[in-house]
């Protein structure tokens, strides 16, 4: 009887002691617990001081966009130039704005005779396209080439590029201007095309993030009128 009594308190210490796979669960420290995976999937972020209705022109097709400088002339080239360049005296601030200012005012008295020219040049080629209405397509024209330099978002940058082209023609002949004005363009309207890429890069970030995480379609079953079963014998012997 006294080795039964052994036998049966081990048996119950047996029950009462935890596993010892329990013991280490209970006893690991939390460093070695598994890691919770977690997944960042925030909404893309618009770019910085673009409105979210903002539409960027329409892209060429070959990496560029259709801005008012594509196609332009000799003469429209040097005028746009002029354009950009008045946006720029007006709406630039900081260091660079009265730099700015007195080159725009420079420019206008050294290529006097130029621009005078040019005005009147691009002034014919409305009037050939127009006819008796052509100032009012020049000042639609005007309008839209204004607010195109004068675009919020890339203003930093467009601010810097025309310090950079008002201290270049700030030395050239008078009579270079028009050949100038072929080169510095581009870089005046670089941080534009630089804005629209960023922008329709967001957009596409935008319509992937949207299409994940959108409601999951509901299915609805439509109801089917109740099929009638056949009944079936089964049976040894039956054919």
């Amino acid at each position: 009887m006294l080795r039964v009594s052994f036998r049966i308190a081990a048996l119950v210490a047996s029950f009462l002691s935890p596993p010892v796979a329990a013991q280490e669960m209970l006893l690991a420290p939390a460093s070695i617990m598994p890691a919770v995976a977690v997944i960042d999937d925030a909404a893309p972020a618009l770019p910085a001081g673009a409105s979210p209705n903002f539409e960027p022109p329409v892209a060429d097709g070959a990496g560029g966009y259709l801005t008012p400088n594509r196609g332009l002339s000799t003469e429209e080239t040097t005028w746009h130039l002029r354009v950009a360049l008045n946006v720029a005296a007006l709406g630039c601030r900081g260091a660079a704005a009265d730099q700015l200012i007195d080159g725009y005012n420079a420019l206008l008295t050294t290529h006097k005779a130029t621009l005078t020219t040019i005005t009147d040049a691009v002034a014919q080629r409305y009037k050939a396209r127009f006819g008796a209405n052509w100032q009012a397509y020049q000042d639609d024209a005007m309008t839209r080439l204004y607010n195109f330099w004068a675009l919020p978002p890339a203003k930093e940058a467009f601010c810097a590029a025309a310090l950079g082209v008002i201290r270049d023609v700030a030395i050239i002949a008078p009579d270079s201007l028009p050949a100038f004005a072929a080169t510095a363009l581009p870089r005046l309207e670089a941080p534009m095309l630089a804005f629209f890429v960023k922008f329709d890069r967001y957009r596409i970030a935008r319509t992937a993030w949207q299409a994940r995480h959108a409601p999951a379609s509901v299915m609805v079953a439509a109801q089917a009128a109740p099929v009638q079963m056949a009944s079936v014998r089964i049976g040894v012997g039956e054919p």
